[in-house]
């Protein structure tokens, strides 16, 4: 089972906000990634959630883990691409969704991220 260890943390929150500000965009459902090559040798991960659309605190931290867990459980959907992504996955929802749409909505926006780099 692939587990989701340090290296795969976008925690640097310059390398965060030149993602937002250069990186391409892609949406799907109430998910929106933002995602630009890496300068590492594999991809890595942030999960944000709004404030403003999830005011409760324990809300947003399930949700953030929800999101963990799928990118865990689905990391063979990601694109193989040449070039390792740093990608950040936000949440855009206004309520708490089940896992099993999370999931569903993770492996669309996968397979929308393949497409637009397969062109």
């Amino acid at each position: 089972m692939p587990g989701f260890n340090k290296q795969e943390r976008l925690k640097s929150a310059e390398r965060i906000s030149e993602i937002y500000q250069q990186g391409t965009k892609l949406k799907q459902g109430f998910l929106l990634l933002y995602y630009a090559d890496s300068q590492t040798t594999s991809h890595r991960m942030a999960v944000a959630v709004p404030k403003r659309k999830i005011p409760s605190a324990v809300q947003r931290n399930r949700i953030k883990r929800k999101l963990r867990e799928v990118y865990r459980l689905n990391k063979e959907a990601l694109p193989q691409a040449l070039v390792p992504q740093d990608f950040i996955l936000m949440f855009l929802g206004s309520k708490a969704p089940d896992y099993q749409k999370l999931e569903h909505s993770f492996l669309k926006l996968c397979e929308k991220w393949q497409n637009s780099q397969s062109v």
